[in-house]
Formats: C-alpha cells, structure tokens, sequence
C-alpha cells in the first residue's frame, strides 16, 4: 500500500533497491499501468475517470528513463504532442528548445532524428518538451541518469519549481532536490 499527498511545488523522491515497482508505480499514476486497488486524486478532486485519461495525462505527465525512439525530431513530436485533443485548450506554452539550451543541449539536436541523438541529448529533449506542455505534476524516472554533472545541477535547478515526483538511485540528488520520500 502506498499512500501520500503533495502540494504545488513538493517533490516526491521514490526510492528503492531495483525492481521494487518505481516505474511501475509512476506508470500506475500516469494511466499506462493497471492497477487492482486505490484511487488518484489531482486538487482532491479529480480523477482519471473524472477528467479522462488523455486529459489526466496531459497534467500528469509521465518522463520514461529512456525515451521511445519517436519517427521524426524532438521539435516534430513537440508539435504533435500540441496538436492532441488534451491540448486544445492550452494557449500558454513554454519553448522546449529555450529550455534545453539553459541546460546545455545544442539547439541543432531539436532537427536531429530521435535516433540520432546520445543518451543525455534525449533525455533532455523529452524532458524539456514535457515541462514545455505545463503540466501539474512530472512523473519523472531517473529524468537525469544519462547526464553529466553539470548538466544534472542544470535539470535539477528548474525542476525545482515543479511539482514532481521523481526517481531517483542517487541519495545525493534526493536530498538536493526532495521535499518528501517514499521509500519502497
């Protein structure tokens, strides 16, 4: 059983040995897992069924470790992830490619194939769109394992801001950055 509650601007760091159910769990919270028992609540009221998964999604975003290999460039799934329904009624939108460029990501990976990109370029390219769309909560594992130090400090800095939850192996970068722990 897992239990917690967070308020706007907490991170949640989940921490576990390996194959405990992290990723699972934040699955489980962004809809692309089932799940026999419990119930999610965003501003103690909404839910998944209340709101309908793509629209819960797109204000509980999900930031795999790894991201899929998309067709195109990060900027060309940016402009489609703008173009889903969930979005329709979004005029405010932050620019991915200002953000990843204050954390060092070169301007011309955003026209670079997905699969022509190193692990730490992806990384941060998701990463970037995700907090581009707004969302209120990031569901984030490991968003920064594929980083640099710097690079780290960089992604950790504006995270700060959201509300997060996060996994993380690093117990250095769960005190840095966590206002609350679950261990599992």
């Amino acid at each position: 059983n897992v239990q917690f509650a967070l308020t706007r601007g907490d991170t949640l760091i989940i921490e576990g040995p390996s194959g405990v159910g992290k990723t699972t769990l934040l699955r489980a919270i962004a809809q692309l897992t089932d799940y026999a028992h419990g119930h999610l609540l965003l501003h103690d009221r909404e839910t998944p069924q209340s709101l309908g998964v793509p629209q819960w999604r797109a204000r509980v975003m999900y930031v795999p470790q790894y991201p899929a290999i998309f067709p195109g460039s990060p900027l060309d799934y940016f402009f489609k992830i703008k173009g889903f329904a969930a979005h329709a009624n979004k005029t405010v939108w932050d620019d991915p490619v200002e953000i990843a460029n204050r954390w060092g990501l070169p301007e011309e990976c955003w026209c670079s194939e997905w699969r022509n990109l190193s692990g730490g370029q992806a990384q941060r390219a998701a990463l970037a769109i995700a907090v581009a769309c707004k969302p209120e909560v990031l569901l984030l594992d490991e968003p920064t394992s594929a980083l640099d130090p710097k690079s780290c400090r960089l992604v950790e800095a504006t995270l700060l801001s959201y509300t997060c939850i996060w996994v993380t192996h690093d117990p250095n970068q769960a005190r840095r950055v966590g206002t609350k722990i679950l261990h599992l």
